[in-house]
C-alpha cells in the first residue's frame, strides 16, 4: 500500500535530515496554469514555417512538444528502413529541431512579464515552502541545509529567491541561503551580465537548473546570466524577448527523451556539473529528497536513476489532485519501483503527499 503522510508529518520525519528539493513543471503551473501548460504552449505557438509539425501533435494526441520531437527522432532514424526518402527524413530532422526553439519562444511569450506578477502573499507562501531545503536549518552546530534542483526553464524560482518585500524592504526576508554559483566576471566587474564561475562559485551552488533556463546564455567559453540590476534595469523577461529576436537562444534542455537529454547536459559543463551534483546529493545516506510538481517520466530518467541508484533513505512525492488517476498511479508506481530497484543495504522509504496541502504559492 503507498505511504501517505501529511506535508507536516514529511517535514517533522526530515527535520535531522538535509532536505534536497526536486522541481517539476508543476511547481510553476500551480502558479499560472495558463502560462505553463502544455496546452496553453500549443496554442500560442507560431507554427507557420512548419505546419506538419502542427499537424503531428494532432496525429499523436498529444499537447507535449518532447512526446513530438521524440516521435519526428524515431521517425527520422526509421527513414532508411521503410525507404521514405531524404526529403521527407531532413524535414522531419528540421521539425524536430524547430520544435525545441518554438518551445523556447513559447514559453518566453507566455511568461508573466515582471516579478509584480506575483503577489507578496504567494511569495511569502513560496519563500516560507522553499525555506525548508535552503531555509536556516541549524540544529546546535549541524547545518541541515540542502540544495533545489529545478527540471523548469522559466524565471520564478529566480524571482523567489531574490524577492524582496516592496512594501517593507527594511523586513529582513526569510533566511534563504542560495548560491547559484554565478559571479561578476573577474575581467569586467561592471558587465551587464554574471558568469558561471566552474572553480569557484560553483563549490557553493546549492540552486541548479538541471535543463538550463530562459535567463542562462552560453558564449563560448562561458555561461551568462541576465541580469536586471545589471541590465540597466531592462526587465529579464524583455532582455530574453531581445535575444530571442536576435536569434540567440538560452540554455535548453528539450531533447525528447532521456538519452538525447543526456547528449545535451554531457556538452554543457554547467548541466554536467549540475547533474553531478544532484547524484552526489542521492549518495548521502543522511540525506531526504522531496519531488514536487514532477509526473517522474520516463523522458526524465536521466535525473530519476540518480534517486533509484543512490543511498538516500527517504523520498517523498507530491499527488495532486486524486491519488486513484491514472496519471498519480503511474507516478506512484514508478516510485514504488525505485524502492524495489535499491540493494537491500540502501533501503529507500517512499512516501507521498498532497500538493496542495504544501500550499507552495498560498
Amino acid at each position: 500500500m503507498p505511504r501517505f503522510v501529511p506535508f507536516a508529518q514529511a517535514l517533522a520525519e526530515t527535520a535531522t535530515c538535509k532536505r534536497q528539493l526536486l522541481l517539476g513543471n508543476g511547481f510553476s503551473i500551480a502558479l499560472f496554469p495558463n502560462c505553463f501548460d502544455y496546452r496553453s504552449l500549443l496554442a500560442s505557438a507560431d507554427f507557420t514555417s512548419a505546419p506538419e509539425a502542427r499537424a503531428a501533435f494532432d496525429a499523436l494526441n498529444t499537447t507535449d512538444f518532447e512526446v513530438v520531437i521524440q516521435a519526428l527522432r524515431h521517425a527520422v532514424a526509421l527513414s532508411p528502413v521503410y525507404q521514405i526518402g531524404q526529403a521527407p527524413s531532413a524535414l522531419m530532422d528540421g521539425h524536430s529541431a524547430a520544435l525545441k526553439e518554438l518551445l523556447v519562444q513559447s514559453i518566453a511569450g507566455k511568461h508573466p512579464a515582471r516579478p509584480s506578477d506575483i503577489t507578496e502573499a504567494q511569495y511569502t507562501a513560496c519563500r516560507n515552502f522553499l525555506s525548508h531545503f535552503v531555509g536556516d536549518s541549524r540544529v546546535g552546530a549541524k547545518d541541515y541545509r540542502g540544495r533545489i534542483y529545478t527540471l523548469n526553464y522559466d524565471l520564478l524560482l529566480y524571482w523567489t529567491l531574490l524577492h524582496i518585500d516592496a512594501e517593507a524592504p527594511d523586513r529582513p526576508p526569510e533566511d534563504l541561503a542560495h548560491d547559484d554559483g554565478f559571479r561578476a566576471p573577474p575581467d569586467d566587474f561592471d558587465a551587464p551580465y554574471v558568469v558561471w564561475e566552474a572553480e569557484g562559485g560553483a563549490n557553493k551552488q546549492n540552486i541548479h537548473f538541471l535543463h538550463g533556463g530562459l535567463h542562462l546564455y552560453d558564449y563560448g567559453p562561458e555561461l551568462q546570466k541576465l541580469c536586471w540590476e545589471r541590465g540597466g534595469g531592462v526587465p529579464l523577461v524583455d532582455q530574453i524577448r531581445n535575444s530571442l529576436s536576435e536569434g540567440m537562444f538560452p540554455l535548453f534542455v528539450a531533447e525528447g527523451n532521456t538519452e538525447g537529454k543526456l547528449t545535451r547536459i554531457r556538452h554543457s559543463g554547467y548541466l554536467q556539473r549540475s547533474l553531478k551534483s544532484f547524484a552526489e546529493v542521492m549518495r548521502g545516506m543522511e540525506s531526504a529528497v522531496f519531488v514536487y510538481g514532477h509526473s517522474l517520466a520516463p523522458n526524465d530518467e536521466h535525473v530519476l536513476r540518480f534517486i533509484e541508484r543512490g543511498k538516500i533513505g527517504r523520498l517523498y512525492v507530491s499527488i495532486y489532485g486524486d491519488a486513484g488517476a491514472q496519471a498519480n498511479r503511474t507516478i506512484i508506481e514508478r516510485a514504488e519501483r525505485m524502492a524495489e530497484g535499491r540493494h537491500e543495504k540502501f533501503p529507500l522509504e517512499v512516501s507521498f503527499f498532497s500538493a496542495q496541502e504544501a500550499a507552495v504559492w498560498g
